[in-house]
């Protein structure tokens, strides 16, 4: 028969491991889904159907477009085009509604990057300013050079490009030099490619600050000073001392390590409708 102390073990343990379970399917079905969305890409060119890849992606008559991708081209063009716009600003309202679910879901960068020995743990002091100069200097190099110049060096756009070659049995030997340069240079600078320097990230977060749905919070009654949270954040976030939210990624990761299960999710419209059907 166990003790009182010895049961108490041995909930902590199962505890434990079922945190270490969750947090796994999280991170396996993140990139489960970038897979699949590689291979849909891949299987189009394939079929040689026009689909899109995650730059510019057709559903029918509707069209989403990168919104720095756009920015780029309409600078390096130096003319409006109001399909191609009317493509960024769907891309921008699909940003306000989700965040930067992109990054944490579909982006590849996120399971290939951030694996530098010798990495800053922390993020950028000024994050938000040094991504705004970011986001803005592509755009102002585009119209320099008349390219959209990101979009060449774009991890997720290299990727696409190299997914449409598998599919269309072309070479991947760009693809890997491309990716192979970007990740030296995240090695040698010592920072997270995605979470200090890409421009494209930087540039969904800014616009994350519009989004007023799918936010994670701290249940105050539950929450207790600890850095769980803060220590699997991609971002370096802590919920519970967080006030700007806009560069979370909705990956659960924060959720899944929480010892006190005080990290809650909920998309803030059901909240409304909840707190109103309850009056």
């Amino acid at each position: 028969m166990e003790t009182p102390v010895e049961t108490i073990t041995t909930r902590a343990q199962r505890v434990v491991a079922s945190k270490r379970l969750t947090k796994k399917f999280w991170a396996r079905a993140r990139v489960i889904t970038s897979v699949t969305a590689l291979a849909l890409i891949a299987l189009t060119a394939a079929l040689k159907v026009e689909l899109g890849t995650f730059s510019s992606l057709a559903l029918g008559p509707i069209q989403f477009a990168c919104p720095l991708g756009v920015a780029q081209v309409i600078a390096a063009s130096q003319q409006f085009i109001p399909a191609f716009a009317l493509a960024g600003l769907i891309g921008l309202l699909s940003i306000i509604l989700l965040g930067r679910v992109f990054c944490g879901w579909l982006c590849p960068g996120r399971w290939m990057f951030n694996r530098g020995p010798w990495q800053e743990k922390m993020p950028f002091k000024h994050r938000g300013w040094i991504q705004g100069a970011l986001a803005g200097g592509v755009v102002g190099l585009a119209a320099v050079c008349h390219t959209p110049v990101f979009c060449i060096v774009c991890p997720a756009g290299i990727v696409c490009r190299g997914a449409i070659a598998a599919g269309a049995g072309g070479s991947l030997l760009p693809t890997l030099g491309w990716l192979g340069g970007i990740i030296s240079f995240e090695w040698l600078s010592r920072r997270s490619w995605c979470r200090d320097l890409c421009p494209l990230g930087g540039a969904i977060s800014l616009v994350s600050r519009l989004n007023p749905f799918l936010k994670f919070k701290a249940n105050p009654e539950k929450c207790r000073p600890c850095k769980a949270c803060e220590n699997v954040c991609p971002e370096g976030m802590n919920i519970g001392r967080a006030v700007d939210t806009s560069v979370c990624m909705k990956c659960f990761a924060c959720q899944a390590v929480c010892p006190r299960d005080a990290v809650e999710f909920q998309p803030v419209a059901f909240k409304i409708t909840t707190a109103k059907s309850s009056h």
